[in-house]
């Protein structure tokens, strides 16, 4: 027989009792934590959602930003990351919420160019070995379905915003870690506050200044890609606006389209070439003209009238992957745990073809919320800590091999295949060629 047990009485069974620390929690920031996060992207919320969990630790989560993430970022969620049974925002308890709004997806439809060819239709999971769909939500309400989470939890956590990492050092002592932050909002700005921590999470992206303060490096390509990115209302004679599709044109470039939630916006991600290593960030100066222009060349004869831009962004992106995932040289390793971790974008960066960023990110932060919980309460050796480094780069290091293959594939003309097929594809199961037009 299964019950619920906080199910059966009157009230909210997501609201959980303040417990712990959560019980006149102080409203700033202290200056002794057992953990400080640094970033609130999906990576460090979800870790911190994890870490709410257990009332008997002091965790924080700090942000640059003045307040919440209003807009824009990533927006897939893959299967595997809403099952309960993964790592998964399901297991953060912030489930069913993020599968109660989203656009769901199944697959995609292949409309044929020729009369005499039927259409075709790609599941994104043929096998039927999943009961749980890949969705499509801004990445701003997912963060709030953590943050939600967090607020309901014993420990009653909430993001501290308006705080920027400048620097950390390792020391000895209790609360080993000494991290420098700086005010950015509020009457402080400007002025710099020091928070020791036993442990720091850097979730703080690609340009991660943890991942510099801990002598992390990232190799890889020296070449970034660019991405123009535009969530849009828009006029079209596109006949799949409404299905996910790989668009690969004649002339080269290409498009991802992402039909959004609410039945009337949808996404484009729009090839906007390699970048030199001497751009110096001169493409990201690039308008959303310049990037409506270029998606209406790559889907040329349709065209694509742009009424309404509701957010839009140009990042470059390359394969890379840091030579750890903690603060522990190689010449370290066996003589003591690490301090300071890394994730999601901090330790690998790859392109948005995979559709893969967000759902990584995610299982990192899971991966070490659980972990640093666990050792702080009593209830794992400290050693558990070493096997973050050693789980979560592998993972990592697959993905970006696959995202290689699967972007070669995305840049191929149509004519480079022995029988290239004209198809629209789904993003999770790669097909023997991209949509030509």
């Amino acid at each position: 027989m299964h019950f619920h047990h906080h199910g059966y009485v009157s009230g909210d069974p997501r609201v959980q009792p303040a417990a712990g620390v959560g019980i006149d929690r102080p409203t700033q920031l202290p200056d002794e934590v057992d953990v400080l996060i640094v970033g609130t992207g999906p990576a460090g919320m979800l870790a911190a959602a994890q870490l709410s969990q257990f009332p008997g630790v002091t965790t924080r989560i700090v942000e640059r930003r003045a307040g919440r993430l209003a807009i824009g970022q990533a927006d897939g969620i893959q299967a595997r990351v809403s099952r309960p049974s993964r790592p998964s925002a399901s297991r953060s308890g912030s489930s069913p919420r993020p599968t109660a709004s989203p656009r769901w997806h199944s697959g995609s439809r292949t409309p044929e160019p020729r009369e005499d060819r039927p259409q075709r239709a790609h599941l994104d999971d043929p096998g039927g070995i999943s009961e749980f769909p890949h969705l499509i939500v801004n990445q701003a309400r997912v963060l709030d379905y953590f943050g939600e989470f967090m607020a309901n939890s014993p420990s009653r956590m909430a993001p501290d915003y308006g705080y920027e990492f400048v620097g950390l050092e390792v020391g000895e002592g209790e609360y080993p870690v000494s991290v420098t932050l700086l005010h950015t909002a509020g009457p402080d700005e400007g002025q710099t506050r020091t928070v020791r921590a036993k442990y720091v999470v850097g979730a703080d992206g690609a340009r991660s200044r943890v991942r510099a303060s801990i002598g992390c490096t990232m190799a890889g390509d020296q070449a970034n890609h660019a991405w123009g990115v535009m969530d849009v209302l828009a006029n079209t004679d596109f006949p799949d606006i409404r299905l996910k599709c790989a668009i690969q044109s004649h002339d080269g470039g290409s498009i991802l389209l992402i039909p959004r939630e609410g039945g009337h916006l949808f996404r484009m991600y729009v090839d906007l070439g390699e970048v030199p290593a001497d751009d110096k960030g001169a493409v990201r100066k690039t308008t959303i003209e310049q990037i409506i222009a270029k998606a209406n060349a790559i889907i040329h004869p349709y065209t694509l009238d742009v009424r309404n831009v509701a957010w839009h962004s140009v990042y470059e992106v390359g394969h890379r992957l840091t030579d750890r995932f903690d603060d522990v040289l190689p010449e370290d390793l066996g003589t003591r745990t690490p301090r300071v971790f890394i994730t999601g974008d901090a330790c690998h960066t790859h392109s948005a073809k995979a559709g893969q960023g967000m759902n990584v990110s995610m299982q990192d932060g899971f991966n070490i919320g659980w972990k640093l919980g666990h050792v702080l309460e009593g209830r794992s050796p400290e050693s558990l800590l070493s096997t973050y480094s050693a789980e979560r780069q592998v993972v990592a290091k697959n993905l970006i091999d696959f995202d290689k293959v699967w972007s070669t594939l995305m840049a191929k003309k149509p004519e480079e295949f022995e029988n290239p097929p004209s198809s629209r594809t789904s993003m999770c199961a790669p097909p023997s060629s991209p949509r030509a037009l």
